[in-house]
């Protein structure tokens, strides 16, 4: 019971998080440069917050079964990213060839704001990929494959998988479907992998910080 008590408390706070900018924004009426502030301040606390509530007294899910050594985390999380990569232009390739797009309205959106306000370069490397893997891998696909154990551990853990790589792929909607269900499924993978929610969070990270860092020059 108390596995899935912390897990709605994780997906009420990720709500929260999501929808405090707008909501503040919506009686205090804040400029360009203070809603991306509050934005900024609101992904690396709710970050926090949710690795708090993530690990503090957190029991195993079926996915933690498994105990992997500290250089294995690293070296996974450092392999998941590259092969992400590859998934990712493979699929993008698929999709020009089909008569689709190639171009991302979430990412041309993130470049334009981190042009004017290079801070905003925080949340998308470390506060969005760390809240994104605690809720969509450690709570949706790990927690949940307790719920439904009774299924066996294998059939259990594809459900759940498929369920929250779905969800992530709706919450970055933006004609990419495809491209986002399949990168959730790997990173579900890796997680399930290893048994540390660690190594998805590196993968995650250092996909995101290929696309933004090369446009601040570094």
């Amino acid at each position: 019971m108390k596995l899935e008590k912390k897990s709605i408390y994780i997906l009420i706070t990720y709500l929260i998080v999501y929808l405090l900018p707008s909501f503040l924004n919506s009686f205090f009426k804040f400029t360009h440069s203070m809603i991306f502030s509050v934005q900024i301040i609101d992904y690396l606390a709710g970050a926090l917050i949710l690795g708090f509530l993530a690990f503090h007294n957190m029991p195993q899910n079926l996915p933690e079964k498994k105990s992997s050594h500290t250089w294995q985390i690293i070296l996974w999380g450092i392999l998941g990213f590259i092969i992400v990569i590859f998934l990712q232009s493979l699929i993008l390739k698929v999709t020009v060839q089909t008569g689709g797009s190639a171009a991302s309205q979430n990412t041309s959106a993130i470049l334009k704001i981190i042009k004017n306000y290079p801070l905003f370069v925080l949340p998308i490397i470390i506060g969005a990929p760390i809240m994104e893997e605690i809720v969509f891998r450690k709570t949706l696909f790990g927690n949940l494959s307790n719920l439904f154990g009774f299924l066996g551990p294998k059939v259990s853990q594809i459900l759940t998988a498929l369920i929250s790589s779905g969800l992530f792929a709706i919450a970055h909607s933006d004609g990419h479907i495809v491209l986002y269900a399949t990168i959730g499924l790997w990173f579900c993978w890796l997680y399930h992998h290893t048994g540390k929610i660690q190594t998805s969070m590196i993968a995650h990270i250092l996909m995101n910080s290929l696309v933004v860092l090369p446009f601040l020059g570094l």
